[in-house]
């Protein structure tokens, strides 16, 4: 039972669309930046997934490469320099960054009105406060898919599995006033699979092909995999789709299910942003 991630994403890419005709019709043409150090071929699926959708919608759309030997100063200097062009509405640092870079000191270079991902602490710290007037993509796609589903989420249970900046951490921030019994889970969690056959709802950003197979889900479950990992034969989930489709239960495919409404959501918050900045 897949759950097309791709109409989803339609719906919330016909509303930008709309937002984006507005403002060029307004002769604004809101730029967004992608800032893309060294070369893994999951971040390269990525970026290329964004720049075909933001140009797409209208946006203008630049890809900054660096190589993953660069100096932080030097990709701090550029990320300060995009932040005072007129037309930035939105940038993007990919991860994950080189072994020896910080993703801290560069992602807190980056101000909060541009960080269309919602990673900088200053946004985090919104996110907990519930005053973040945008939603996490990735975060947010999972929410999606739920009320896609229609699922109430009061008395569920559900396993987060990856505490990340990307998935676990704010979902669980998220979902913390849902009503909902949360276990976050990581890679020193004893008994994941008692915890996972005892959940309601199964969110998965752990990156680990077949992590979740049939046996560790109930029937009548929910998967949403947000996971990514990169092989020779193609991109794996985190979830065995084709033994969980046929023990029926509900699950997003890779491709095809959480990616493209991350990247929708992604677009969406650009939007909001570029209707932020041109306002003031």
């Amino acid at each position: 039972m897949l759950i097309n991630g791709r109409k989803i994403a339609d719906k919330i890419n016909k509303a930008t669309a709309r937002k984006m005709a507005v403002l060029r019709r307004r002769g604004l043409a809101p730029k967004i930046f992608v800032f893309l150090i060294g070369h893994r071929p999951e971040s390269e699926v990525y970026v290329r997934q964004k720049a075909r959708l933001a140009r797409h919608l209208g946006f203008e759309f630049e890809l900054i490469r660096f190589d993953a030997k660069a100096k932080e100063k030097n990709v701090i200097k550029k990320i300060n320099a995009v932040q005072r062009q007129r037309e930035t509405v939105g940038l993007i640092v990919q991860l994950p960054l080189p072994p020896k870079m910080s993703a801290d000191n560069i992602l807190s270079k980056i101000l909060p009105d541009f960080d269309i991902d919602c990673l900088t602490d200053a946004n985090l710290g919104r996110l907990v406060s519930g005053r973040l007037g945008l939603e996490p993509p990735t975060a947010g796609a999972a929410l999606e898919i739920l009320r896609a589903l229609k699922i109430k989420l009061a008395g569920k249970k559900i396993a987060l599995i990856g505490a990340g900046l990307l998935v676990g951490r704010p979902l669980a921030l998220i979902l913390a006033g849902s009503q909902a019994t949360i276990t976050v889970c990581n890679s020193a969690t004893r008994d994941l699979k008692k915890i996972c056959l005892a959940s309601d709802i199964i969110i998965s950003g752990a990156g680990k092909k077949n992590l979740i197979k049939p046996g560790m889900v109930r029937r009548g479950a929910v998967v949403i995999d947000a996971g990514f990992s990169f092989g020779r034969a193609g991109a794996f989930g985190d979830a065995d789709v084709v033994g969980l489709d046929k023990k029926g239960v509900r699950v997003t495919p890779t491709p095809g299910g959480v990616g493209p409404i991350t990247v929708a959501n992604l677009m969406r918050n650009a939007a909001i942003c570029a209707e932020e900045k041109f306002r003031k």
